[in-house]
């Protein structure tokens, strides 16, 4: 039985058009199973604390971290449409203005403009992979977290799966290359269900942004080299099948996929990134 962290009849799901994607979908389901694994499983990086939450959209997890006893949440999104639906929902919530804050900005320009260990953990979820640049995010989230980086993400594989070029690189993609250490940059459309990519550019006539996908392999790399102590988030709780990306490459796969299969099969993975020279996790 999946805990209610949000209710199914909550406007930050009812007012979510996500709900119906194969991947990550926005329902009851999968959005309270994530709220459990990434934030209530790791309440001592919760509770209490001082967040910044990334690509932060209408809120959901910035609201769901206050409801699990957070001291005060941020949230930055580039999505200015996703923002205004933010604080009004939290407006609706009655959530104190004092407790949290949202920005419609581009996270680079913000992480670059605020002070080293200015929150206690970071939240991003669902946005490394479009960034050009993931590992100089993963740093400057280093540098803003004085203890804790929560990180959620899809990973190399998603490129077989996803983007414009999926066949293309289901074709030449074969299991030993997602062993390596290596990130695979695939195009995808910039226009989402209900937000916009900030980084576009045409090519051939249309109008296309980048994804940009590191193997699990590379991120441990990145994750040592930033002297962060990895520590990957056990969905094995809500896991159905045993499931590799193969399972989940033709549209009748991904209709038929259950949500937790992009954990399974290692299309998406979490981790709990702790910063190495902060303080005990749950000190202060």
């Amino acid at each position: 039985m999946i805990k209610s962290y949000i209710p199914a009849d909550s406007p930050f799901l009812t007012r979510d058009p996500r709900k119906d994607r194969w991947a990550i979908p926005y329902h009851f389901d999968c959005l309270n199973a994530r709220i459990e694994v990434l934030l209530a499983d790791n309440a001592d990086a919760v509770r209490g604390r001082r967040i910044l939450d990334l690509g932060s959209h209408i809120g959901t997890f910035a609201y769901a971290a206050l409801t699990l006893g957070a001291r005060e949440v941020m949230g930055v999104d580039a999505e200015t449409r996703a923002v205004d639906t933010c604080r009004g929902l939290f407006r609706e919530h009655q959530v104190p203005a004092a407790s949290a804050h949202f920005l419609a900005a581009d996270v680079f320009d913000f992480l670059e403009g605020i002070a080293e260990n200015s929150f206690d953990t970071v939240f991003c979820f669902g946005l490394l992979y479009y960034t050009a640049e993931p590992y100089r995010l993963l740093k400057l989230m280093a540098h803003a977290a004085r203890c804790t980086v929560i990180l959620d993400t899809f990973t190399a594989a998603f490129a077989a799966l996803a983007g414009k070029d999926a066949s293309a690189v289901q074709e030449k993609l074969g299991d030993e290359a997602l062993t390596l250490p290596l990130q695979i940059v695939s195009l995808t459309q910039p226009e989402k269900v209900d937000y916009r990519l900030p980084k576009t550019f045409t090519r051939r006539g249309r109008e296309l942004s980048l994804m940009t996908l590191p193997t699990g392999s590379l991120l441990d790399i990145w994750f040592e080299s930033l002297a962060l102590r990895a520590r990957r988030l056990d969905w094995s709780a809500h896991i159905t099948r045993a499931v590799s990306h193969h399972d989940l490459m033709t549209p009748e796969h991904k209709k038929a996929s259950h949500w937790a299969d992009v954990y399974a099969s290692g299309v998406r993975a979490a981790y709990r990134l702790d910063v190495k020279t902060a303080g005990s996790a749950g000190s202060g």
